[in-house]
């Protein structure tokens, strides 16, 4: 009988499929058959000679609050329980906090500092309150010879809170009467270190600078217990006289104050809106603006709209509106006879605004380079004697 011998190739890969799969099984069974192992800190046993040993009470301080801008610190007390001098160096620190000073710093640049056996210090670290406000969590890290504890994180924790805060964040007044006077207060909070003092107090509102009075004063102490951590603060009060015109007004009431060496402005938006026993409809009547919108008018094709005054209330009757001024110039305005309307409960008057060929060019579109215009009517009613219109128009060719 001839014996064929098998290829060598083929015995070689068997081999070699062989080799692998035994490895294989003998590396499970040890891997199962050995217990999971963790890094550990040195055993005692493996130092040697004396050494040092640092103890802390504590490595992390809860300071509360610190204004945005503003800055607080805190030492903590290390002391070595060895028998061998305990070396400390400064290590990395997050970005607002810094360890400010080693008493008795060993290097030059105070960067390290060496405790004797049986010796105390402390390590003061800074921080600056950053940011917009929120939680706030920062680090310094502390490096040290002690083989147990090579390095200690020391941290910070608390909440940065911004150097004012305004109760309410916005002043609005709505359905305001002009037969009226009104009141509104608003509360300013500080939470700086030092208690501010006042500078001035105003409301930024060009169209009613001179029918509100204001006046700022510091809060009592009474009331600072129960603002959350503030360390000062006004108390703001307006005075809006009767007599006010019609419309919305927007502005900014503007508290400036020293506190922590600056000088800071508070800046509260102040919205306020008055509408009496008269109110405006039409189809050029924009009533979230309280403006009359005509855009850009060609004189030469001339324009013609109408806007209806209603009046209500007792004095209804009283009502006899009669132009006092208008601007553009070359917007005509024509008043019509009060029609009553409702059973006699409203008068509704029609007004039609026009412009000719002869009308001369103007741009009041109320934007930032060109002013609104105005319609000033004398209303002959008691309560509201003057009515201003704002008018947003450009008499082009």
């Amino acid at each position: 009988m001839q014996f064929r011998l098998p290829n060598p190739w083929l015995v070689a890969g068997v081999a070699a499929l062989a080799g692998g799969l035994t490895g294989m099984a003998t590396a499970f069974v040890a891997a199962a058959s050995t217990p999971l192992r963790t890094a550990a800190p040195v055993p005692t046993a493996a130092i040697e000679g004396p050494q040092p040993q640092i103890e802390t009470t504590e490595t992390t301080h809860r300071f509360g609050r610190v204004a945005v801008g503003g800055s607080g610190s805190y030492a903590f007390a290390i002391r070595n329980s060895g028998a061998a001098p305990l070396v400390l160096t400064k290590g990395a620190t997050s970005c607002t906090c810094t360890v400010s000073d080693f008493a008795d710093a060993d290097a030059g640049d105070g960067s390290s500092l060496t405790v004797p056996p049986g010796q105390a210090t402390s390590i003061r670290i800074e921080w600056k309150g950053k940011g917009g406000g929120g939680p706030f969590r920062q680090q310094a890290t502390i490096l040290t010879n002690d083989p147990r504890r090579p390095e200690i994180a020391f941290s910070i924790v608390g909440e940065v809170v911004p150097l004012w805060r305004a109760e309410p964040e916005a002043i609005t007044l709505a359905g305001l009467s002009p037969a009226s006077a009104t009141d509104a207060t608003a509360t300013i909070l500080t939470f700086g270190e030092t208690v501010p003092e006042l500078v001035s107090c105003r409301l930024a509102a060009s169209k009613l600078e001179d029918a509100v009075a204001v006046a700022a004063e510091p809060l009592p102490p009474a009331d600072l217990k129960q603002a959350d951590g503030a360390t000062g603060g006004f108390r703001v009060t307006l005075g809006l006289a009767a007599g006010l015109p019609l419309g919305k007004f927007g502005g900014e009431l503007q508290t400036t104050f020293r506190i922590d060496g600056e000088e800071v402005l508070a800046a509260i938006p102040f919205e306020a809106t008055v509408a009496g026993d008269l109110s405006l409809i039409g189809p050029a009547w924009d009533r979230r603006a309280e403006a009359v919108r005509l855009g850009s008018i060609s004189r030469r094709e001339g324009f013609t709209t109408k806007l209806f005054l209603t009046a209500r209330g007792p004095n209804r009757d009283q009502v006899r509106p009669t132009v006092r001024e208008v601007v553009p110039a070359g917007l005509g305005v024509e008043i019509g006879p009060p029609q009553p309307i409702g059973n006699g409960r409203l008068l509704r008057i029609e007004i039609e605004l026009s412009v000719t060929p002869e009308s001369p060019t103007a741009n009041r579109l109320c934007t930032t380079a060109a002013e609104a215009g105005r319609i000033v009517l004398a209303t002959g009613q008691s309560d509201t004697p003057e009515l201003t219109i704002p008018v947003c128009v450009a008499i082009v060719e």
